[in-house]
């Protein structure tokens, strides 16, 4: 794949803005859904441990990973970042089953071995649903970055689900801030090409770009959550986090120390240690934190 030069880039969607707004807005908008930045798509193995799982309800979902699929007990399911895949959760995985759980994961729509190569917000959130209907006995719920704004969107629209937990790792609040801070720094676009942006989105989504946003649609969420993050996080800023934690009901906000950085955090033992506390204190096992 040809790696076209970000500053070529710019001076093609500046031009193209300029005589042609509309058609500049939505190829930015075929840009920003993209999953594969590299284009690549990793080969179709089973992780070590697991076991695939059927997802029922919804096409673009190729199937999940359970690890402990032949134990009884709550599951712990968790969501992987916009432009990763499941395995880029799979450092939560050891500490989760060392604590009593059964782990799902999955690769969401255009991401992993799912086809395509790109996505909306609205599969991304229809597919987790789907994952959280299949599994059923879902008690925690682990999502990094954009995942954030599935996994809420998701365990809202079920509040019948057992979920007695959420972890955000370095959360995505709004895809709105994500849409603004992406077409200031990467394609530094003019205002008429980001708006086209926002129509297009909404019209592939069938929603506002606002809609998707942790706040307003887990506003309703009575569940503990932790929303852990890098203060120094380059990637999504550490006022993410701090908005989720000044919109949801019940939130924790802890600060990750020794600067792991955007997906670094997903791999840090002092993080992995804060969701495990949070994990047994809120939704037990560790044997029931040892009776």
């Amino acid at each position: 794949m040809i790696r076209v030069p970000p500053a070529v880039r710019r001076l093609g969607y500046a031009a193209l803005g300029a005589v042609a707004p509309g058609i500049a807005g939505r190829r930015a908008t075929d840009a920003f859904s993209t999953t594969r930045a590299l284009g690549l798509h990793p080969d179709d193995v089973v992780p070590l441990g697991a076991r695939r799982f059927a997802v029922d309800g919804d096409e673009h979902v190729r199937g999940g990973y359970l690890w402990g699929e032949d134990e009884d007990g709550p599951v712990a399911l968790l969501v992987h970042g916009w432009g990763m895949d499941s395995s880029s959760m799979h450092a939560l995985v050891g500490p989760l089953r060392d604590l009593g759980y059964r782990v799902a994961a999955f690769d969401a729509p255009g991401h992993g071995v799912s086809e395509g190569s790109q996505a909306t917000m609205t599969q991304f959130t229809r597919a987790t649903g789907a994952v959280l209907d299949t599994l059923g006995d879902v008690r925690v719920v682990v999502a990094h970055s954009l995942g954030s704004i599935a996994a809420t969107g998701a365990v809202a629209e079920r509040p019948g689900l057992p979920v007695d937990c959420m972890v955000l790792i370095a959360p995505t609040c709004t895809l709105t801030g994500v849409l603004e801070r992406w077409s200031r720094s990467e394609l530094r676009l003019r205002r008429p090409v980001v708006e086209g942006i926002y129509r297009e989105l909404r019209r592939r989504n069938g929603v506002p770009v606002s809609h998707w946003d942790v706040t307003g649609l887990g506003g309703g969420l009575d569940l503990p959550v932790l929303a852990v993050h890098d203060p120094g996080d380059d990637v999504v800023p550490f006022s993410e986090a701090e908005a989720v934690a000044a919109g949801l009901r019940e939130v924790r906000l802890e600060a990750a120390p020794g600067g792991p950085g955007h997906f670094g955090i997903l791999m840090a033992p002092a993080v992995r240690e804060t969701v495990g506390a949070f994990i047994v204190e809120h939704a037990g096992t560790e044997t029931e934190a040892a009776r």
